[in-house]
């Protein structure tokens, strides 16, 4: 097995300003190559630091992937860091300066001394073109060692990690990928699922499972040197014992699994919004092409508003209030009629931290759908902040319309 390593370079991660998400990708994807990081360091913007460590990481690794510091700014000392461990010179790469000044041109912008320094690679570098941003990704072979180079904006590392590096450890190694089967549920604990499935898993043999968490839900990921038919065999028994609970295979989105149902059943989605303020809307509208189903949406966080425009009746807010399987159900059928659409959405709750009483804690929420057949609620309490609850009644929304569109 290939010994990898994976170095995150930046003074903004170790002072807990910016999240590493960068660490947390590279490793996924290199552990479905069959190639997992011996380890994750992170180290600060230290010219000496950086060059100590690349050094001592060349002693133990077949591959090295660096993030980060590859900026125009003082601070990003990671290319001469690595010239310098190597002993190679940086030269410039015409087609990234064309780039960078092609950037500023479209800005109307004179192109500023700091940033023709994106522009200059180490030596006999494979230059990674960032389709997205300025700074390219390099590899360089050192001996049968690879260094790989990216920068540390999340969307350009992705990229270029996608375009280039990918197609490099491919066509470079002989690697041996796991088969991977992540299956992602929602509305249940991990606990819970591991109690369905506990004895399923033991009945196959050479196989890792790990139980990835989150506020939408738990990534059930299942790795191994299998055959894909064992796999399959697998995926089929964790879905007789989880089916309601799961949404989706691999990488796939709540929302595109929405889009793909609405599209193949040729029906419109209108939303009225209360405590998720805008969060269901901004889920669905993340697909490409959302606005051939997704007609629109209005925060209806007002009651005057929720009568005015969702066409809640001013009887059923002072009976049941805003917070109530009555009022949300009439929230979706005010909105698919004001809407014209086949289905309608209505989600009202307490977020927190006040506005709790006796009867109606934090966390409640009810989430009403109306179709042309039948209108149907769901009630839920959840735990947690108020960021926390609105993402959770977020994902519980988009799941219930996914049961809906099934059995439509």
């Amino acid at each position: 097995m290939l010994n990898s390593y994976i170095l995150i370079i930046g003074d903004e991660i170790l002072s807990g300003r910016t999240y590493d998400s960068n660490s947390c990708y590279i490793a996924r994807r290199i552990n479905e190559l069959g190639i997992p990081p011996k380890s994750i360091i992170t180290i600060g913007d230290d010219k000496l630091l950086i060059e100590q460590t690349i050094s001592a990481l060349l002693e133990l690794a077949d591959i090295i992937f660096i993030c980060g510091g590859l900026g125009p700014t003082p601070d990003d000392k990671t290319v001469i860091s690595v010239a310098n461990v190597l002993k190679r010179r940086l030269v410039l790469d015409e087609t990234t300066l064309s780039r960078v000044e092609n950037y500023f041109a479209k800005q109307n912008q004179k192109v500023p001394e700091l940033a023709t320094k994106q522009a200059l690679v180490l030596q006999g570098a494979i230059i990674l073109n960032n389709p997205v941003g300025q700074a390219p990704g390099m590899i360089l072979k050192h001996g049968k060692k690879s260094i790989v180079l990216l920068p540390g904006v999340p969307i350009e590392m992705e990229k270029i990690f996608e375009t280039g590096v990918f197609p490099y450890l491919n066509d470079n190694y002989s690697l041996k990928p796991d088969f991977i089967l992540n299956i992602r549920t929602t509305n249940i604990s991990e606990m819970v699922i591991v109690e369905k499935i506990s004895d399923v898993i033991k009945r196959y043999k050479g196989i890792s499972t790990a139980y990835l968490p989150s506020v939408l839900g738990v990534d059930i990921k299942i790795s191994s040197i299998q055959d894909k038919k064992t796999f399959s065999q697998l995926d089929k028994e964790i879905t007789a014992r989880l089916k309601s609970y799961i949404y989706g295979r691999g990488q796939e989105t709540i929302e595109d699994i929405i889009g793909n149902l609405l599209r193949k059943r040729q029906l419109t989605l209108s939303i009225a919004e209360s405590c998720t303020g805008g969060l269901i809307s901004d889920k669905i509208t993340n697909t490409p092409g959302s606005s051939e189903y997704f007609i629109g949406s209005i925060i209806v966080y007002n009651n005057k508003i929720k009568k005015l425009l969702a066409g809640v009746k001013d009887e059923t807010l002072k009976k049941n209030g805003a917070v109530s399987k009555e009022t949300v159900i009439e929230m979706a059928l005010g909105i698919r009629e004001r809407f014209n659409t086949d289905i309608g959405i209505g989600v009202s709750g307490i977020a927190g931290p006040t506005g709790a009483t006796k009867d109606k804690p934090i966390g409640l929420v009810y989430i009403g759908i109306a179709s042309k057949k039948a209108s149907n609620y769901e009630e839920h309490i959840f735990n947690g902040n108020r960021r926390m609850i609105k993402e959770k009644a977020t994902m519980v929304a988009l799941d219930f319309l996914r049961r809906t569109l099934e059995l439509l």
